[in-house]
């Protein structure tokens, strides 16, 4: 089986946490459900158009984060408005505590992606390798624009094993038997994202990830089967 690897990579970033008030939080890597929607971008389809088609029992989604970001605070302005009148001559606002992703230089993640239908996943593959999606791309918020770099498409297969492996990518931590302690390098991160959407956009399924800071491998039994890419890479979906 084939699976397409490319980097999305833009200077700010924001991925509202689902479960914040009135103070938008943000994940430090963006969820299942976020990557789906570019994915839909990517081949024009329209909003609430490709829940089923690109869920994850059809499309099959893993991510890496590469390289540290840091996270500041920013207090925005927002229109207070109680009718459509307000919204045209607005009287009030109200500031809002806006939580965004920076990195020393860009943010980049590793996307890996495969599709159970072949025409599907070679249309995914064309538009990635000619850097043509059919809408632009952003990370989470609109002014936020992102880009596409192709890295490569290789072979994967399915392994399972009793040891230690070297996991890349976000590791859903239910699928999670132990961890190698003496393998993290920095920092491990847990979040709570969403991983599917169900009809008018209700949340289907939630679940919890870990990763490492910057990127590096976390060592893990892993209770089901990994993803072993032939460019030596392991990978678990998300």
């Amino acid at each position: 089986m084939k699976i397409i690897i490319f980097d999305l990579w833009g200077k700010f970033a924001h991925f509202r946490k689902f479960y914040t008030n009135s103070s938008s939080l943000t994940y430090s890597l963006p969820p299942r459900t976020t990557i789906q929607g570019m994915v839909a971008a990517i081949l024009g389809y329209e909003r609430d158009s490709y829940y089923e088609i690109l869920n994850s029992e059809n499309l099959n989604i893993s991510i890496r984060k590469v390289g540290g970001t840091r996270k500041i605070m920013q207090s925005l302005n927002y229109i207070k408005a109680t009718n459509p009148k307000g919204i045209i001559n607005p009287c009030e606002h109200t500031q809002i505590p806006f939580e965004i992703i920076v990195g020393d230089r860009n943010i980049n993640y590793r996307i890996y992606v495969s599709h159970k239908d072949e025409q599907i996943f070679n249309e995914i593959e064309e538009r990635i390798i000619n850097n043509k999606p059919c809408y632009p791309l952003y990370f989470g918020s609109a002014p936020f624009s992102c880009y596409i770099k192709y890295i490569d498409t290789v072979e994967f297969k399915y392994i399972k094993s009793d040891e230690y492996v070297p996991i890349y990518s976000a590791i859903r931590d239910d699928i999670i038997e132990e961890i190698d302690i003496n393998s993290i390098n920095k920092t491990i991160l847990k979040e709570r994202m969403p991983r599917d959407f169900g009809d008018e956009r209700k949340i289907k399924e939630v679940t919890t990830y870990i990763y490492e800071e910057n990127g590096y491998p976390v060592s893990v039994k892993i209770r089901n089967e990994y993803c072993s890419l032939s460019n030596n890479e392991n990978i678990v979906f998300l």
